[in-house]
């Protein structure tokens, strides 16, 4: 059985994980340290084991300190080139491309009521690998605007925008998220990442031509929202990237279509484009 004693020398010896860029690394030895000290006593291999993660940390934030200092110079895509290569992502669980996120942005989640309005969905980030793949399949540009409809602490319009250089906008009711995100927009240098407070069915929709839900609110603020979507694709060829249950009602929408092998499903990204105006 693998004991504290045996990881902690294991991991002293071993050099792969004192590579900056080695986060994945890191972060399961980490887990597997904090694992053992669970119901270990002796206090010498405990205190081996706590000098161990906080190296760890160390580098961790020196390469999240790098990432940093690399999109302010606008070459934040090449920063993350090594785990742009997300595959065929399903599920909405987070992995180790969330801890670079996380790490990166810097956002600690502020306090906020924990009673919903009606209709509106707990809110989660969405995970990295989604918009990488979102953005990759919907082939958004620097040409595009994209505007994410209930985007919380701004994941995804600040990582559209480094990996892209495309124009974000987020607009999102709960203030505390939005002053979030816009504190790490400054830090990051972001000049074309905009947030916005304000119910998604009152925003401005005329800017963008690319639109992303996580499936933020449902019922009828979801249909509402879906409508006025509906009509600013009367007026130009539009794209919708969602994740989450909603894909199912936009999957039902006439005016919209999807190359995906199922525009209902749930677990991964889903790409729509306007159908209106096609002959």
């Amino acid at each position: 059985m693998e004991s504290l004693a045996s990881t902690v020398v294991l991991l002293e010896q071993e050099q792969a994980w004192r590579d900056p860029a080695a986060f994945l690394w890191r972060a399961e030895a980490a887990d597997r340290l904090d694992l053992l000290l669970i119901g270990a006593h002796d206090p010498a291999w405990r205190e081996r084991a706590a000098r161990l993660l906080d190296a760890m940390e160390t580098l961790d934030a020196e390469g999240f300190s790098s990432i940093r200092d690399a999109i302010r110079r606008g070459e934040g895509r090449a920063a993350l080139t090594a785990w742009l290569d997300v595959g065929f992502p399903t599920g909405q669980h987070y992995d180790v491309l969330d801890h670079i996120v996380a790490g990166v942005l810097s956002l600690e989640e502020p306090a906020v009521p924990c009673v919903l309005p009606a209709e509106m969905v707990f809110y989660q980030p969405s995970p990295a690998r989604h918009i990488i793949d979102g953005v990759a399949r919907a082939g958004i540009t620097a040409g595009d605007i994209v505007l994410d409809l209930g985007a919380g602490m701004g994941h995804v319009p600040i990582l559209v925008a480094i990996l892209t250089g495309a124009r974000t906008l987020g607009v999102e009711r709960e203030p505390a998220y939005v002053d979030r995100a816009v504190e790490a927009v400054a830090r990051l240098g972001l000049a074309g990442v905009h947030m916005r407070v304000g119910d998604a069915r009152d925003a401005d929709l005329s800017e963008a031509n690319v639109f992303y839900l996580f499936t933020p609110f449902v019922g009828s603020v979801l249909r509402d929202v879906v409508a006025n979507i509906e009509r600013e694709a009367r007026r130009r060829p539009i794209r919708v990237i969602t994740l989450g249950p909603c894909s199912r009602t936009f999957a039902r929408m006439p005016w919209l279509r999807s190359d995906d092998p199922d525009p209902q499903a749930a677990e991964r990204i889903v790409v729509f484009r306007s159908t209106l105006g096609e002959r």
